[in-house]
């Protein structure tokens, strides 16, 4: 890990390393190299908690909060050619 070709500076958090230099879409090829838990015999075994803490957090914000378009603001419900791996950024206002 401490020599690691596809990552410079590979022990500092940098998330902003996986976007391309326009700030908005992936780098694919260092996705691809990405494994957050690891595969195999030694897999995390705090996978299963953080992905089930995930999806409560989600769930809770949108129980809780109201998430509606900003005043002023439409939702623009026409898909774009790319729309499974990049929908089209919305304005959003989230009320309690």
């Amino acid at each position: 890990m401490a020599n690691d070709p596809l990552f410079e500076n590979p022990e500092e958090f940098r998330p902003e390393r996986y976007l391309h230099e326009d700030g908005k879409t992936l780098r694919k090829d260092l996705v691809e190299h990405t494994i957050p838990f690891s595969i195999g015999k030694r897999v995390c075994v705090g996978e299963g908690v953080a992905r089930v803490e995930l999806f409560l957090g989600l769930t809770t914000t949108i129980q809780k909060y109201r998430i509606t378009p900003c005043e002023g603001a439409e939702i623009d419900l026409v898909p774009p050619p790319n729309a499974i791996l990049l929908p089209k950024d919305q304005e959003l206002c989230i009320k309690k």
